[in-house]
């Protein structure tokens, strides 16, 4: 008995079809049916009641089902022990960002990490910049990946520049600056601004002024309070995507986009970091290329 025939037969049991199963693992229909027969043949009875191209599991198979489940995670549970030793990757994996990327991009990450180190026991941290920072420090975070706020000047740990993010001053779209050809300091200062606060320092970066009437410690809570009409202010451009042209736009002002380093930040230099860490940090600049208002042209 195969462990590639009991696959079979749970996707079969999955889906219902041999056809849909053999679409589902990428493999030959004909191959799958040969394979089901054989185990059928091993078993000396039928798994499944045949209704034209519709499989339901027999008795038999309603019987096995459970165990044959548990004897194809066991078989992948070995093989992960033995990668993992093999590779002596590290037991606990913990990873921070900030919210100037979208939440799909981390969904995405997530999903690349745990296909290529199963056998890792994951943790990712969403806070702000300077949090971040403080959580590598003490030991806390293997990685943290976030937007530049001056840590170049806050941190002796190593930073790789892993792309540029362009951050737009943007409004509602039928605020009427919109409809100016070009907006001063003193139009922005009669609207009112919504500025990113860093709570570890309680900081507010700007690129035009001190001055503030909201702070966010979160930029998709910008974006969603401009798009609310409460005032204007900078977002990272790949949180716009599915927001323009419709309800946010941006403004004609002379800094109306600036561009900050999205740094990787971990406690060891590149040249003697963990190949895991490298490769997770190669991971996340190769994902951020497909991003809008991302230049890789850059990054270190």
């Amino acid at each position: 008995m195969k462990l590639e025939s009991l696959q079979y037969f749970v996707m079969i049991a999955q889906t219902g079809s041999i056809a849909k199963a053999a679409a589902r693992l990428s493999v030959n229909r004909s191959t799958m049916s040969m394979a089901l027969s054989t185990l059928e043949d091993q078993l000396g009875t039928a798994l499944f009641i045949r209704t034209g191209n519709s499989m339901q599991l027999a008795p038999a198979g309603e019987k096995i089902i459970d165990d044959s489940i548990r004897l194809i995670n066991l078989a992948e549970s070995i093989k992960h022990r033995c990668l993992h030793d093999d590779e002596q990757l590290p037991h606990r994996l913990v990873i921070g960002r900030d919210d100037a990327l979208p939440e799909a991009f981390w969904r995405e990450i997530i999903r690349s990490i745990r296909k290529r180190y199963p056998g890792i026991s994951l943790e990712m941290h969403y806070a702000s910049a300077n949090a971040l920072q403080q959580m590598v420090e003490e030991g806390f975070m293997d990685l943290a990946c976030c937007l530049d706020q001056s840590l170049y000047a806050n941190t002796q740990l190593p930073l790789q520049v892993l792309g540029w993010v362009a951050l737009h001053m943007v409004i509602a779209k039928d605020h009427p600056l919109t409809q100016m050809r070009y907006v001063s300091n003193e139009d922005l200062a009669s609207v009112p601004q919504i500025a990113y606060l860093d709570l570890s320092q309680s900081d507010i970066q700007t690129n035009v002024s001190e001055r503030y009437d909201i702070a966010l410690s979160s930029f998709e809570l910008i974006r969603d309070a401009i798009r609310d009409k409460l005032g204007w202010g900078y977002v990272p451009e790949p949180l716009l995507k599915g927001f323009q042209p419709q309800e946010v736009a941006r403004i004609a002002h002379g800094y109306n986009v600036s561009w900050h380093g999205y740094v990787a930040i971990s406690q060891q230099v590149v040249e003697n970091e963990q190949p895991i860490i490298r490769d997770i940090r190669r991971l996340i600049s190769d994902q951020m290329v497909a991003l809008p208002g991302i230049d890789m042209s850059l990054s270190a």
